[in-house]
C-alpha cells in the first residue's frame, strides 16, 4: 500500500515538473534579421511576424520609426495578399518615414496560428548616430486586439513583456546580437543554444521537483522495508 502510494505521489511530482518547465512564457514576438547593420547605411530589414494566438489571426502589422533617429527612405518588397502603405511626417509624400504598415487583403493570406510572415522593406540611410534604432511593432489580430511589441529592451535587464524591435548600429557590422538587437556577453552561445532566464529557471524548478520526488520515493521504501522487518 505504502509503495503504491509513493509512486502516485511521485507521478504527481512528475507532472507538476512537467507543467512548470511548460509553463514559461511564449517568445513568439516581432523579430528583425539581420540584427545589426552599419550606421549611414540602406539595408534591406526583413521582420519576422508569429501569430501567437490559437482563435485569431493576424491581419496587420504597423511599424513605427522612431523620430529621434529619423530615415527619409523605404522601399516595400512585394508580399502577395498584402498591401503596404508608406506613411510620411509630411502630407503629400514628404518629410521622413514615419510608419510602414501592411494589411492582410484576404483571410487567406493571414497569419494563423501555426505560421509566420516575414515582412521585408529596404530602409536608409541609416541615423550615423547611437548605437540603436528603435521600432514599436503593433500586430493587429482579426478580432481586432492589438499587441503592442513597444517597450525597448535594456542591457542587463530581464526581457520586457511586450519587447520592441531593436537593431543595433554596428560601422563594422560585426560582434553578436540576439534578436532582439541586444549584444551577447563574449563566450555565450546564440539565443537558440542559450535558453532565456524565464526558461532556465523554470527547467530548475522541474529538477527540484522532481529531486524532491525521488528523496520522498527513498524515504517511503525505506519505511516500508523497516516495518516489514518487524
Amino acid at each position: 500500500m505504502a509503495g503504491r502510494t509513493a509512486r502516485g505521489i511521485v507521478l504527481l511530482l512528475a507532472g507538476l515538473a512537467g507543467a512548470a518547465a511548460a509553463a514559461g512564457p511564449a517568445y513568439a514576438h516581432v523579430s528583425v534579421s539581420p540584427a545589426q547593420a552599419a550606421p549611414g547605411t540602406t539595408t534591406t530589414l526583413t521582420f519576422r511576424v508569429p501569430n501567437e494566438r490559437a482563435d485569431a489571426t493576424t491581419v496587420g502589422l504597423r511599424l513605427v520609426l522612431p523620430a529621434s533617429t529619423p530615415i527619409d527612405s523605404a522601399a516595400v518588397h512585394e508580399l502577395a495578399g498584402w498591401r503596404a502603405v508608406v506613411e510620411r511626417t509630411q502630407p503629400g509624400g514628404g518629410g521622413r518615414v514615419s510608419a510602414v504598415t501592411w494589411t492582410a487583403l484576404t483571410p487567406d493570406a493571414a497569419i494563423d496560428g501555426d505560421q509566420f510572415q516575414e515582412f521585408r522593406v529596404s530602409l536608409g540611410p541609416l541615423p550615423d548616430g547611437g548605437d540603436r534604432v528603435v521600432f514599436k511593432a503593433l500586430q493587429t489580430y482579426s478580432d481586432g486586439q492589438v499587441a503592442r511589441w513597444i517597450e525597448e529592451p535594456e542591457t542587463g535587464k530581464p526581457e520586457p513583456e511586450n519587447p520592441a524591435v531593436v537593431l543595433r548600429l554596428d560601422r563594422d557590422a560585426g560582434g553578436a546580437v540576439d534578436e532582439h538587437g541586444m549584444p551577447i556577453a563574449s563566450g555565450t552561445a546564440a539565443r537558440d543554444s542559450a535558453p532565456p532566464a524565464a526558461v532556465s529557471l523554470a527547467v530548475g524548478v522541474a529538477a527540484l521537483v522532481l529531486a524532491a520526488a525521488a528523496l520522498l520515493l527513498a524515504l517511503v521504501n525505506r519505511a516500508t522495508a523497516t516495518a516489514g522487518r518487524r
